[in-house]
C-alpha cells in the first residue's frame, strides 16, 4: 500500500483569487447581514468571528490605509512603503513579498474594511510589529529538526525519478544539523536512521530536550499535476481557525474549540514561519505557495515554536531533478539556519528592549516610536544563560 503523505489534505491547487470571493459570497452574506457595528465601526462580530477594522490595525501598526482602485480591496503603508493588500472576502494576501493565508476572509462593511482580531494578533501584527505581541520566547539555543516520513512511510514519491521523500528529508536534516552545530546550536534530531516515528514521538522527543524551536521537513506533491513547484510553510491554526485547504469546496469545517499547547505560540510560530519562508524564497528562487495552517499532529502538543516547511514539490519532475542534487539540498539545509538565525536576531532584540511586554499583553495597543535598526547576528546561547 502506498504510504499517506502527512499533508495529503492539502494535495490539490488552492483556488484562484478571483473565484475565492464569488464562492464565499453565499456562506458570508447571512453572517454579514446579522453582524452590525452598531456605535463602534472598528470592530463587529460576523459568523461567530470577531473582527476589527483595517484603519484601526493600521493605526496599532504606525501605518495608514490607502484604498485600491477597484475600491473593493485596500493598500496598507508604512509612508509610502506598500506593506499589504487586502480584498474584500478573501484569505490571501501578500505580506511585503510574502504570501499569506489568513485564517479568516477579510471583510468589507460599509465602507470599512476588517479583519478578524486572531489573524491580526496571530498573522499580521508578528510579522509587522513583533515587540507589540506579548513577550518573546527563550532565546534559541537548542532546535528539534524533525525528518519527515521514515521506514515503511516513504511519503511521497516522484515516479519517474524512483526517488522516495523519506530520504530526502533525512539527507537535508542531517545537512541542517550540522549547520546549526557549526553555528553553534544544540540538535535534537526526531530521527537520524531510515526508521518511522510516531508523530506524537516525534514531538515528545522535542518537548523532552526542552527545544527552543521544531522544524519539520517535508516535500510536497500534487500528482497528477507534474508542473506545480515552489515553498510552502505550514503552522497549526489559532483556536477556532479552519485549516487552509477546509475552505475548498467540498471540506468541512475542521475548526478546534480548544487550544493546544502549541497555541500558546501562535505570534511566534508566525514569526518563525516568516523568517523560514522569506529564507528559502530568496534562497530557491522558486514559486511561493504560501504560508498556510494545518491542524498537523507533529506541531499539536509543541512547548515551543514550530512550524512545517515544504521546500520542493518531488511531483515536479524538473524540481525533483534539482532535488537530486547534493548542491540543492545544501541551499535548502542553508536557507533553513539563515531563517532560524534570522529569527534568533529578532528573539534576542526584544528580549533585550527594556519595558519589553509582559505574557498576556493586549495586541491592540498604540503603536510605539520606530523600532531600532536590525541587530548584529547574534549567537546562540547555552543553557541556563538565558535571560
Amino acid at each position: 500500500m502506498t504510504p499517506v503523505h502527512p499533508t495529503s489534505r492539502r494535495q490539490r491547487p488552492e483556488r484562484s483569487a478571483a473565484m475565492r470571493p464569488v464562492a464565499l459570497a453565499f456562506f458570508l452574506l447571512p453572517a454579514l447581514l446579522l453582524g452590525s457595528p452598531g456605535a463602534d465601526a472598528s470592530s463587529f462580530r460576523s459568523g461567530g468571528v470577531d473582527y476589527v477594522s483595517l484603519e484601526d490595525c493600521a493605526a496599532r501598526l504606525g501605518m495608514r490605509l490607502e484604498r485600491s482602485i477597484p475600491p473593493t480591496s485596500v493598500m496598507l503603508k508604512d509612508g509610502a512603503q506598500p506593506v499589504a493588500r487586502f480584498a474584500d472576502r478573501s484569505r490571501e494576501t501578500d505580506i511585503k513579498g510574502l504570501r499569506v493565508f489568513f485564517g479568516d476572509p477579510v471583510l468589507e462593511h460599509r465602507g470599512t474594511f476588517y479583519l478578524s482580531r486572531t489573524d491580526f494578533d496571530a498573522r499580521l501584527l508578528p510579522r509587522l510589529r513583533p515587540e507589540l505581541c506579548a513577550s518573546p520566547p527563550r532565546r534559541p539555543h537548542v532546535v528539534a529538526v524533525d525528518p519527515g516520513h521514515g521506514g515503511l512511510d516513504h511519503g511521497t514519491e516522484n515516479r519517474s525519478l524512483g526517488t522516495m521523500e523519506k530520504t530526502y528529508t533525512l539527507d537535508v536534516a542531517l545537512r541542517l544539523k550540522k549547520l546549526l552545530e557549526a553555528a553553534g546550536y544544540a540538535v535534537v534530531m526526531t530521527r537520524e536512521t531510515d526508521v518511522d516515528v510516531p508523530k506524537q514521538i516525534r514531538t515528545e522527543i522535542a518537548n523532552q530536550a526542552s527545544a527552543d524551536l521544531f522544524v519539520s521537513i517535508h516535500f510536497n506533491s500534487l500528482y497528477p499535476n507534474t508542473k506545480t513547484t515552489g515553498v510552502e510553510v505550514l503552522s497549526f491554526p489559532p483556536r477556532s481557525q479552519r485549516s487552509t485547504n477546509s475552505w475548498s469546496p467540498g471540506e468541512k469545517d475542521d475548526s478546534e474549540a480548544r487550544e493546544a499547547p502549541v497555541n500558546d505560540f501562535n505570534a511566534w510560530n508566525s514569526v518563525l514561519a516568516s523568517a523560514l519562508h522569506r529564507r528559502l524564497l530568496d534562497s530557491l528562487h522558486t514559486g511561493d505557495r504560501g504560508e498556510k495552517f494545518e491542524h498537523l499532529g507533529v506541531l499539536r502538543m509543541l512547548k515551543c515554536p514550530g512550524v512545517l516547511v515544504e521546500s520542493a514539490f518531488l511531483s515536479s519532475d524538473a524540481e525533483a531533478a534539482r532535488l537530486a542534487t547534493p548542491a540543492y539540498r545544501d541551499q535548502i539545509a542553508a536557507a533553513i539556519l539563515g531563517g532560524i538565525q534570522d529569527y534568533s536576531d529578532i528573539v534576542v532584540r526584544l528580549r533585550a528592549q527594556p519595558g519589553a511586554a509582559p505574557a498576556g499583553t493586549p495586541a491592540l495597543v498604540p503603536a510605539p516610536g520606530p523600532s531600532a535598526g536590525a541587530p548584529q547576528r547574534s549567537q546562540p546561547t547555552r543553557p541556563g544563560s538565558v535571560p
